[in-house]
């Protein structure tokens, strides 16, 4: 009997025992696996922090981006501003340039008799001076000379202070405080140009620069009274279209 009672016994013992080495195969099977999850999550971990951090870089960059795209177009339109500036200065020497009368050809061969020179008067032509002292002081003023810029436009508007002139030398007297970050001044410039000379073709210009000027100051609600003027006063002019796209940036409707 005790032998069979081995017998029995001896099976069982060798069943247990790969059950106990199965259940140590698994349970290192389940640690590995759990091992690999930790892993895999400290990768997916570091992965999240290297797109979170790339986002971070790209925003960077998007906002670079516009920043220096706004510079960009913002110094697009003041030269832009430059050249209409220029192209009128033009306009208006050629049309205030003297004629000179042409000597009509003589009939005879015998050469003329000169003419007496003590006899000719020279009559000095306040068109002519008034437009190269403004001529001169936009100059200086486009060659960064803006002390000597503002000194000979000051002295414009003292000898033709109701010129047709007048209105755009005043404006650039707020354009070098403007690009000498004199901001008060400028405001200060370009709001007596409004009142001075409303019929001025240089108005809807002022109006704005003032709006940038009230920007630069930090008034934002003051800048954006003025540039809804602008736009609301003078529909289709060059400065409206940028008033509205300076509201369109700030996030202010324009009525």
């Amino acid at each position: 009997m005790r032998i069979k009672k081995s017998l029995f016994l001896f099976p069982v013992v060798i069943l247990t025992f790969a059950c106990a080495q199965n259940n140590e195969i698994i349970k290192k099977s389940i640690s590995n696996i759990n091992e690999d999850i930790i892993t895999l999550q400290k990768s997916i971990a570091e992965l999240q922090l290297n797109v979170q951090e790339l986002d971070r870089k790209i925003n960077v960059n998007n906002e670079n981006i516009k920043v220096n795209s706004q510079a960009i177009e913002k110094l697009k339109n003041e030269l832009n501003n430059y050249n209409y500036e220029l192209e009128n200065l033009k306009k208006k020497l050629t049309f205030n340039k003297p004629h000179t009368p042409q000597t009509p050809p003589s009939s005879s061969s015998i050469a003329p008799k000169p003419q007496d020179t003590s006899e000719i008067i020279i009559i000095e032509d306040d068109t002519t001076d008034k437009t190269s002292l403004y001529s001169y002081a936009y100059e200086l003023f486009m060659k960064g000379k803006y002390f000597e810029s503002l000194n000979k436009f000051n002295e414009f508007l003292k000898k033709f202070p109701n010129d047709d002139l007048s209105d755009n030398a005043l404006y650039w007297i707020g354009e070098i405080y403007y690009s000498q970050k004199d901001y008060l001044k400028a405001i200060d410039t370009l709001k007596e140009l409004i009142k001075k000379y409303p019929q001025g073709n240089k108005v809807p210009d002022a109006f704005l620069k003032l709006g940038y000027s009230y920007l630069e100051i930090g008034d934002q609600k003051n800048a954006i009274n003025v540039l809804n003027t602008l736009i609301n006063n003078y529909p289709g002019t060059r400065a409206a279209t940028l008033a509205k796209q300076k509201l369109s940036e700030l996030g202010a409707s324009y009525d």
